[in-house]
């Protein structure tokens, strides 16, 4: 968004196109796309709306007022306050005539002087002199007398189409832009300004100027957009809008079409960062993340945790291909100091249950094999050296094996029959 012109004393003594105050701003929006693209239209939906909004009203010429940037005449830009009339376009400030038409462009990239402001200006109903729209203080910028942001191009897009703006009825426009009548608010949903598809006028920064608007108060804005770029030799056409709250039309969110931007954190170390902001206040990250299992059924569940990582968590029989004994040490009882650790295999298993246990002294080890509903479904003793349990006899299903050892009770292991 670039502040055009802040209109001074003179420029408010011109009463032919309506009382413009002292210090209301001109400003002008452009689309700033990637090199090769072309803005196809801009556009409110019903996820979308179209909306452009002042606390105070927008300025509209009473005599010399236009829509659509691309229906002014050139030759009345010289006309008292007509060239900060408040308009919507693709690009196009002025009618076409065999030389092309106005373009608007940054102030900053003009180079081609200025036919408005100044000696070029006729001074308005109050025939001001020095001619108006000759404010050359700081916050403006370059001063219109120097850069106008007008510039030729040609050719120029046509196939030019609009809905929502102009009643049908009376072949009026009532809205911000075409109104005489003080209006604060744009917001339509069933609207749409697109033409065969426009460029910037320098190629590169490929800048396109959507809409200018006078007023005295801040301004808000929402744009949608449709886009055509060409990628592996192919158009491809693609929506950019303001909103993220419903994307069924596929569209891309883009922070920056909605203005003010909202900001907030940004740094991906707080919970509260978010890609949605359009820029960064990072006073606003106040929680680090901790990551963590946050699961209260894991062995190692953390209750300093913050972010839960779900493949972190580890449960009796499930750690994710971790070592569960260093994850959770704390099932690891104590045998003569020793840890002790069980493994089953194979799991599932058919007919026999193998483990192992990582002890040095092996006793004599007392098992027990609960149901899933904590029922016993069997219980031995094992004497040798050879850690096997005959599960045959038991229907497929989870359960849980429990060894005992030297009064020792280790944590059950979980096991698939099949």
């Amino acid at each position: 968004m670039e502040t055009y012109y802040i209109s001074d004393a003179n420029d408010a003594t011109d009463t032919i196109g309506g009382q413009l105050e002292e210090g209301s701003t001109t400003y002008r929006i452009y689309v700033d796309l990637l090199p090769g693209s072309r803005l196809l239209s801009i556009y409110g939906d019903e996820n979308h709306p179209l909306v452009f909004s002042s606390s105070a009203p927008f300025f509209n010429h009473r005599e010399e007022g236009i829509s659509f940037g691309k229906d002014l005449s050139r030759n009345r830009y010289e006309i008292g306050t007509v060239a900060l009339d408040s308009y919507i376009t693709l690009g196009q400030c002025s009618r076409s005539f065999s030389q092309g038409a106005y373009f608007g462009i940054p102030k900053d990239a003009d180079t081609d002087g200025s036919v408005i402001g100044g000696p070029n200006n006729d001074g308005g109903s109050a025939a001001i002199a020095t001619g108006l729209l000759a404010n050359s203080q700081s916050q403006i910028g370059h001063p219109l007398t120097q850069s106008d942001g007008l510039m030729f191009v040609n050719p120029i897009p046509g196939s030019w189409v609009d809905v929502g703006f102009i009643d049908l009825l009376s072949n009026a426009d009532t809205t911000i832009f075409g109104s005489a009548e003080p209006k604060y608010h744009f917001n339509r949903q069933d609207v749409v300004l697109k033409n065969a598809g426009t460029k910037g006028v320098d190629s590169i920064r490929n800048e396109v100027l959507v809409a200018q608007l006078t007023t005295k108060g801040e301004i808000a804005f929402e744009l949608n957009l449709e886009v055509e770029f060409v990628e592996n030799g192919i158009p491809q056409i693609v929506k950019y809008v303001a909103r993220n709250e419903a994307l069924k039309d596929q569209g891309i969110f883009v922070p920056f079409l909605k203005f003010p931007y909202t900001c907030g954190c940004k740094d991906p170390d707080y919970l509260e960062a978010s890609p949605d902001y359009a820029c960064e206040d990072n006073s606003l990250c106040k929680t680090l993340i901790v990551l963590g299992c946050t699961d209260t059924m894991a062995c190692n569940f953390n209750p300093d945790a913050n972010f839960n990582v779900e493949d972190l968590c580890c449960y009796i029989g499930f750690c994710h291909d971790l070592d569960i004994s260093v994850v959770c040490p704390d099932l690891r009882p104590r045998i003569d100091g020793i840890g002790a650790q069980v493994m089953v295999y194979p799991n599932p298993a058919i007919n026999d249950l193998q483990f192992d246990i990582d002890i040095v002294e092996r006793n004599t080890i007392g098992y027990t094999i609960y149901d899933m509903y904590g029922k016993s479904a069997g219980i031995g003793i094992i004497e040798d050296q050879v850690f096997t349990i005959d599960i045959s006899s038991l229907v497929s299903g989870i359960y849980a094996l429990q060894l005992k050892i030297a009064g020792h009770v280790i944590a059950p292991v979980a096991f698939v029959k099949m």
